[in-house]
């Protein structure tokens, strides 16, 4: 179920102006299919706005960031986390954690990019078992059933990340990023839009590995900086359907080599030197 998403296929990306967005989204689900997660532990409710935080992992060097940085090929180490805001439930609320629906579970992905081409190797971790798995390598019952259940090659993104990253040191969280996500795909899964609005971008907050609630970004301290365009990704495997991109222009969108990675890691640490 997960190789479609995976798989090696092309990938472009537009920054589009948030008030032109409403029309894109509008006039991409004319086309498409809404998509979401629909697995076990699946949120069903209605109504939802969902919602993606992104761990970005670099060394203390930046190695990862200064290798990335106005190339047309990279390697990137990061986890995401999935979850629902329900404006419904607003009223009443004394916390943003009481508006929340999500699976307590990330998703630690190796995503290669060499041009318009991408691939992605991931494996699904409980949060309480993360912290040790980046740590010390331990592959617990509990990792092993999550892959059974919702796919994913915990043992092969670990000899990617010795392989990649192994003689960079220690890699850490170097920054997070958080936004909202909709997304489309066709029936075959052979075409997917998203389009991400409301970009922010943060410090790892001191918790990281040990909350038990969502990365919420309300509670994410203040963010060091934001995104003012909206980025629409265009990802296909095979050939492209006609239309797509002229339905991205018409909404003033504009190709861009843009990398949600960079533009956090900058915001929390500055240029490289």
């Amino acid at each position: 179920m997960m190789e479609p998403i995976t798989a090696e296929r092309d990938e472009r990306k537009y920054l589009v102006a948030p008030d032109r967005a409403p029309g894109l989204a509008r006039a991409i689900g004319e086309r498409f299919e809404p998509h979401r997660f629909t697995g076990a532990g699946a949120n069903r409710l209605p109504g939802a706005h969902h919602y993606v935080t992104t761990i970005y992992f670099d060394s203390d060097r930046r190695d990862i960031y200064r290798a990335s940085i106005g190339s047309d090929v990279s390697v990137k180490l990061r986890a995401r986390e999935y979850y629902d805001l329900h404006p419904s439930l607003r009223e009443g609320a004394t916390d943003a954690r009481q508006l929340v629906r999500y699976q307590p579970v990330l998703w630690l992905e190796v995503k290669t990019r060499d041009r318009d081409q991408s691939r992605k190797l991931r494996a699904a971790l409980p949060k309480p078992d993360a912290a040790d798995f980046l740590a010390h390598r331990c592959l617990s019952e509990e990792i092993l059933a999550v892959q059974r259940q919702d796919g994913g090659d915990p043992a092969g993104v670990l000899a990617v990340i010795d392989a990649r990253f192994g003689p960079l040191g220690t890699v850490r969280a170097d920054c997070l990023v958080n936004y909202r996500r909709l997304a489309w795909q066709d029936p075959s899964s052979s075409v997917r839009v998203t389009l991400d609005v409301q970009l922010a971008f943060y410090a790892p907050p001191a918790d990281l590995w040990t909350r038990d609630f969502a990365l919420v970004r309300e509670t994410l301290g203040p963010p060091r900086g934001t995104e003012p365009a909206c980025v629409v990704e265009l990802k296909w495997r095979g050939e492209l359907p006609s239309g797509i991109e002229e339905l991205i222009a018409r909404a003033g969108g504009r190709a861009a080599r843009y990398s949600k990675f960079e533009a956090a890691s900058r915001a929390v640490h500055g240029d490289a030197t």
